[in-house]
């Protein structure tokens, strides 16, 4: 049976490509796509040590048998053009800038008194280093569907709240948005919470990643500890 695996951030460079297509037994179950794919290329075995893999745009448990048909993806850790979602246009991951007045507008509504925005920019110094930009880099279809679930599980935490989820994908330099999670409510409590509880979700859950590159020409790609960990499915 072939699997046609796609491939993300570290493992795109690893692999020198977007998308495999490797030959496995029948029957071959999640947990054993990893190891086997380690075996048969062992310069990429490092970059698979932490992935979780995707069927479907779904993280998937470890035995879940494949087939053919399957979209496979393998994610690493996630780090911290525009297309909508459904026509929702509150959830967005964008190449173009991230405009501030424009989230705010989408927010608005006279029958609330608070709204909050958290804008995440690019930091120039990191522990001592400088940065030239960075990369970030999103498994879209996934990413989108992860943040609708994140919105409709934060507005149903905080009743009354609308909120917004915006993330920019591509090279971004220093002082460029990254990121806008907004939450706009009758009351600023419930805004201040939720607009909080948006960026840490959306910084752990996710399917985002981001490579810095430093100016002394070294560069990183950066995992969120916090990251979901499939084999706790």
């Amino acid at each position: 049976m072939q699997l046609h695996v796609r491939l993300f951030a570290n493992l795109r460079e690893v692999f020198e490509d977007q998308q495999i297509t490797v030959e496995v037994p029948d029957g071959l179950e999640v947990k054993g796509i990893v190891p086997l794919l380690a075996t048969r290329y062992p310069q990429a075995a490092p970059a698979l040590s932490n992935v979780m893999v995707a069927v479907n745009q779904v993280l998937a448990p470890p035995h879940t048998v494949l087939q053919a048909s399957d979209e496979i993806a393998l994610l690493p850790p996630v780090g911290g053009g525009s297309i909508p979602f459904e026509d929702n246009a509150r959830l967005k991951i964008s190449s173009s800038p991230l405009i501030v007045e424009e989230a705010y507008h989408l927010l608005e509504d006279v029958n609330h008194g608070g709204t909050v925005i958290f804008v995440g920019t690019v930091r120039e110094w990191t522990r001592e280093r400088q940065t030239a930009y960075l990369s970030y880099e999103a498994y879209e279809t996934m990413a989108l569907s992860q943040m609708q679930q994140i919105q409709a599980e934060v507005e149903a935490q905080f009743e009354g709240v609308t909120t917004l989820q915006w993330h920019r994908v591509g090279k971004l330099s220093p002082l460029d948005i990254a990121v806008i999670c907004g939450a706009s409510s009758p009351h600023r409590n419930s805004a201040f919470e939720a607009a909080r509880t948006l960026i840490e979700r959306l910084k752990q859950e996710v399917t985002i990643w981001k490579k810095e590159v430093y100016t002394d020409g070294d560069s990183v790609w950066q995992e969120n500890a916090q990251s979901t960990n499939v084999d706790k499915i």
